[in-house]
């Protein structure tokens, strides 16, 4: 018996694509032709009950619509999906909330969405606000929370809803790292209590602790489904083959809020290996990576913290420095300066990597909230070549082999 049965499912949606990228000039009225766009194609899987499939892929490989899908959002063009018992998903932090409704009454209004009775809603709420950690907000209007608090809300009152099916996608890796902690921590409880999960989210490491099995969609075709070693092994080598390539400007960089600099201090110039201000530099593997942080403060300041930070276009953070974890002791900072970060073998592998660099205020807390002086999260692409000898993944590290036979083993 199958909680979850796929069988060759495809969507299609009909799309216009303009190719001047704007309104076509052929007349006022002219309309760009409709094209087909498929955006699976012959899907096909079975999920038991109690077990979890993770499916990952990057951005546009079909994910989010075939969750969609399964959750009854959408209809397949060809295929079936069949789906035992209550089926209740989150692909969206804000689906099936009122805006104007108190958090309390939103969680009321979604169990009897789900048909639960009052007596049973009433008997979870404060299991579902404890689990949120939105006590002090539980009674204000939805609209004044943040999406982050949404997706809290929304994931608590789901996964307190006795589903037999959880659709989740990306909300496992939304939110504060204690919140992604409890949310797996609950996803497994319900595993163990006969639960069928199916989700999608770039937290790689989440996903191979959670379920049985993960699928890698590409373009909307399955490239690999097995183990989570298998899969994540296959995923990173055609990110591999592919080069990470990425272009300048759009950058996935974590979770991060947007930043409002205030210019306090501004970076005038930042030069990486003696290039001011490179949308594109290209590194070997094991070379050495000099970076230079020109800045002007406008006027003194005693807290200032430079950060220097790596991500893949996937939005992995690869690494970062910053001066406080170096223990630089950077003074009081008034007019123009330079802040130096020397790498003399710096060990990435081949691929693009994003360069985001920043002034804070502080080390943590400005960075959740974005108080900054000033922040750049893509001021350029850090192009890394490596040999075959430097090995696989992301990070290269000095190592050498060595075989003993006979007697020496």
């Amino acid at each position: 018996m199958s909680a979850v049965v796929v069988r060759n499912v495809s969507k299609r949606f009909a799309v216009r694509r303009d190719p001047h990228g704007g309104v076509r000039k052929r007349g006022f009225f002219s309309s760009p032709p409709v094209e087909d766009f498929w955006a699976l194609r012959d899907i096909d899987f079975t999920v038991p009950p109690g077990g979890a499939l993770g499916i990952v892929g990057a951005n546009g490989s079909g994910k989010s619509t075939l969750l969609q899908i399964v959750a009854g959002v959408l209809a397949p063009t060809t295929g079936r999906v069949e789906a035992t018992g209550r089926v209740i998903s989150i692909l969206n932090p804000t689906a099936g909330f009122h805006p104007d409704l108190s958090g309390r009454a939103n969680v009321r209004m979604l169990g009897s969405l789900f048909g639960l009775d009052s007596k049973t809603i009433e008997g979870r709420m404060d299991a579902i606000i404890s689990f949120s950690g939105l006590d002090d907000y539980i009674d204000q209007a939805l609209r004044t929370y943040s999406a982050g608090m949404m997706i809290r809300l929304g994931f608590a009152t789901a996964s307190h809803l006795s589903p037999d099916v959880l659709v989740v996608d990306e909300v496992l890796s939304a939110g504060d790292l204690a919140f992604q902690r409890r949310s797996v921590g609950m996803a497994r409880q319900l595993r163990e209590q006969g639960c069928t999960v199916l989700v999608s989210t770039h937290a790689l490491g989440d996903l191979a602790t959670l379920c049985d099995r993960l699928m890698l969609l590409e373009q909307g075709a399955v490239q690999a489904e097995g183990s989570a070693d298998e899969v994540v092994a296959a995923y990173m080598q055609r990110i591999d083959a592919a080069g990470g390539k990425i272009a300048a400007g759009h950058p996935m960089i974590g979770s991060a809020r947007p930043t409002s600099p205030t210019k306090d201090v501004e970076l005038t110039s930042i030069v990486v290996n003696g290039q001011a201000s490179p949308d594109h530099i290209t590194v070997h593997t094991g070379e050495p990576l000099h970076v230079e942080l020109h800045y002007e403060a406008r006027q003194p300041v005693d807290d200032a913290v430079f950060r220097v930070q790596l991500f893949r276009n996937d939005g992995l953070f690869v690494h970062g420095q910053n001066t406080v974890r170096a223990g630089l002791d950077l003074g009081v900072l008034q007019g123009s300066g330079v802040v130096r970060l020397d790498y003399p073998a710096f060990g990435l592998l081949g691929g693009d990597y994003y360069l985001s660099v920043g002034v804070w205020p502080d080390e943590y807390r400005s960075y959740t909230t974005g108080e900054a002086y000033d922040h750049r999260p893509s001021v350029g692409i850090v192009h890394m070549v490596d040999q075959r000898s430097d090995g696989a993944g992301v990070a290269g590290f000095p190592a050498r082999w060595a075989h003993d036979t006979g007697a020496n083993a």
